[in-house]
């Protein structure tokens, strides 16, 4: 019976000890997968990609405009937007022209000219187009356009003549536009006119025009030649 009962302790004891060890060597229960973390996002002090370069078809580049030796220094600034827009490029009668979408770029700027000292300045204009492939089509509605709607010189009209060519360009039109209205005394009645070349060099559209200053036109023979030298600027950025 001794035996028997030593037995059994021994018995009971090994049980105890192989469930202690259960409790402490457990394997740690099995985990799942981690999730894929996202890429880190760039630094804000790392350096941008750098931009593709603009194509040539959405670019005018300065050197393609007059430049302030054509005009005696002064520089050209650019013209806000809805200034002068009967001229950019001429629109008589408010024309839209289906040409408009073919536009991939374009540039209106201005400058206060001034030839000698203590003259009266004179506000030169220039607008560029750039049509690719199909600036010969926009010149021709433009010019279709000007010859289809004189205008008239009533109150808040303009009135639009067809002078000739400059002798510039691929294409060109020499055009007048006048306004008339009233200057300080409602009696002052005043009518100005701007002389405005339209010309078509390669894929590009421009218009140069001398707005005048105040009541005062602008000055044909200025703008003629200005035209001309221009159509080169255009040609040589081309």
């Amino acid at each position: 019976m001794a035996r028997d009962a030593r037995s059994t302790g021994i018995v009971v004891l090994t049980l105890l000890a192989l469930v202690a060890a259960g409790c402490t060597d457990r394997r740690p229960a099995a985990t799942a997968p981690a999730a894929t973390a996202p890429a880190a996002a760039p630094s804000s002090s790392a350096p941008a990609a750098p931009s593709a370069a603009p194509s040539l078809a959405s670019v005018i580049p300065a050197a393609a405009l007059l430049q302030p030796g054509d005009l005696n220094g002064a520089k050209f600034t650019p013209m806000a937007a809805g200034d002068g827009a009967h001229l950019r490029p001429l629109r008589p009668c408010a024309a839209k022209y289906p040409s408009d979408a073919t536009r991939t770029a374009a540039v209106a700027v201005q400058a206060h000219v001034v030839e000698a000292p203590g003259e009266t300045p004179r506000v030169l204009m220039q607008y560029v187009g750039l049509h690719p492939g199909t600036a010969a089509q926009a010149f021709e509605e433009i010019a279709a356009a000007v010859r289809a709607c004189p205008g008239s010189l009533d109150p808040g009209q303009l009135r639009w003549e067809v002078a000739g060519s400059a002798d510039a360009g691929d294409e060109s039109l020499f055009v007048r536009v006048s306004e008339r209205f009233s200057y300080g005394d409602p009696a002052n009645v005043v009518t100005p006119v701007t002389p405005a070349v339209l010309m078509r060099v390669g894929d590009r559209v421009t218009v140069v025009a001398d707005l005048g200053w105040e009541s005062s036109g602008g000055d044909e023979a200025w703008v003629l030649r200005l035209a001309a030298i221009a159509a080169e600027r255009l040609r040589t950025a081309a």
